[in-house]
């Protein structure tokens, strides 16, 4: 019988399992009447509760005006205007995200809901049959156990 030394012993290489290859996007999730809407996290910089916010003139209909983020400006939209969802929605809760260029906007919202991981792999495109959105804004539909949850395309709604 021959002995082998603790240092000489090469370690069994695991096989990945299926679910450990699958790789999860993170989406903070929030409602606009019956609609479930998600927007990935490293997009969203932090939720507020009642902001004051400064009224722009002759701005778009759906630009509420602008706050003040601890010294730095920030344009508030209407997001179930700009969505054409509707619904009148009041401004008390306050969805900070960044987009692309690392600008900062607000988008007032009427409920927060959950963060979810999901499944990149398994997003779908937009249905045609979506009514009561602007289906322009949707990035990505995913299905959900019990609904449908849209994924919002940030670039688009702020241009």
């Amino acid at each position: 019988m021959e002995l082998i030394k603790k240092d000489e012993m090469v370690p069994e290489k695991r096989e990945e399992t299926a679910l450990a290859s699958y790789k999860t996007a993170t989406i903070v999730t929030f409602y606009m009447g019956n609609f479930l809407l998600g927007i990935p996290a490293e997009k969203v910089m932090e939720i507020n509760k009642e902001i004051d916010i400064t009224p722009v003139p002759l701005s778009d209909e759906h630009i509420l005006g602008i706050m003040n983020l601890r010294g730095q400006v920030i344009p508030v939209i209407d997001l179930a205007k700009k969505l054409s969802i509707d619904l009148k929605v009041t401004p008390k809760l306050n969805l900070i995200v960044k987009d692309e260029e690392e600008a900062l906007v607000s988008f007032v919202i009427e409920e927060i809901g959950e963060i979810l991981e999901i499944l990149p792999a398994k997003l779908e495109k937009t249905p045609d049959k979506l009514e009561g959105i602007a289906k322009e804004y949707i990035k990505n539909v995913y299905q959900l156990s019990d609904k449908l949850l849209l994924i919002l395309d940030i670039e688009k709604i702020i241009q």
